[in-house]
């Protein structure tokens, strides 16, 4: 079975995120720890862990998913922001290796003025940083890829090679999103430009090393280089590209997580199309 799911709200108490997901019979979550865009921390009491494990126990959605703030950026040249981005994460990371979460993804960070290669280091520095004050035994660290917007590090595979080859000892990993992919400049909606993709994917990063894949049409046309995401077959996209996705032999073991606009019963609605792209195993 595809697992299909969406990001889902952990505003009040984290454990809601369950009762949430269920309402709309997600397979799996996505969620934030705090406000993505605050630089608050908000320490959990023991009751809100123990009911969390609790629900997802009940429930059975998994795996479960942790998006990073939009806050940090590791690549900064700003010691100050770069600093309190290692902090932030070596916080969320704690958190989600106490409550066992199966999936931690982040947007690595932003160039804003410097060159691509010093980004870079600027990010491997600091993941070094934060895996030298913990152990991730339960949660994999995954970089996700960016669509290039603003100076965003993660738009090719080669960039994402430079990022995880430093810790090939560590858990870490790849989370792909169909609009960034797409924005970026690789056309997954084709099945020659699909293929290419998934080739070169294997033989730079490994299969094995894709986790999660973010479901998201584009709002902007192919190689905009923008992230903008919309509703599954209202984009740019359309549906072709997520039916080889879905119908993958590798990708379709993973989780596929919604990050589309919340309006409405748009999360059904996107749900039930993804699903409808499943194609029935043919009798033998």
């Amino acid at each position: 079975m595809v697992k299909i799911g969406t990001h889902v709200s952990s505003s009040k108490s984290l454990d809601l995120v369950f009762d949430r997901g269920k309402e709309i019979s997600a397979d799996t979550i996505q969620f934030f720890l705090s406000s993505p865009r605050s630089w608050k921390w908000k320490e959990r009491t023991e009751e809100e862990k123990a009911l969390f494990k609790k629900k997802r126990e009940e429930t059975g959605i998994s795996p479960t998913v942790v998006h990073a703030s939009y806050l940090f950026n590791l690549a900064s040249k700003d010691k100050e922001l770069r600093n309190k981005s290692i902090k932030g994460v070596i916080n969320e990371l704690k958190l989600c290796e106490e409550l066992k979460i199966d999936f931690y993804v982040i947007h690595a960070g932003k160039s804003k003025g410097l060159d691509e290669k010093k980004a870079i280091k600027n990010i491997v520095d600091s993941v070094k940083i934060i895996f030298s004050e913990i152990e991730l035994k339960h949660t994999t660290f995954l970089f996700e890829t960016l669509a290039g917007q603003k100076g965003e590090i993660g738009k090719s595979i080669d960039e994402l090679v430079n990022l995880l080859e430093p810790f090939e000892m560590e858990k870490t990993g790849v989370c792909l999103d169909t609009c960034h992919i797409y924005s970026a400049g690789y056309k997954i909606n084709e099945e020659e430009g699909f293929y290419r993709y998934k080739e070169e994917l294997d033989k730079k990063i490994g299969l094995e090393n894709v986790c999660v894949i973010h479901c998201n049409d584009s709002k902007t046309p192919f190689n905009s280089r923008r992230d903008r995401h919309e509703h599954i077959g209202e984009g740019s996209i359309g549906l072709k590209g997520f039916q080889l996705f879905l119908n993958d032999d590798h990708f379709k073991k993973l989780p596929f997580i919604l990050e589309t606009p919340k309006e409405g019963n748009w999360d059904l609605i996107n749900m039930e199309r993804l699903r409808n792209l499943i194609e029935a195993p043919v009798a033998q």
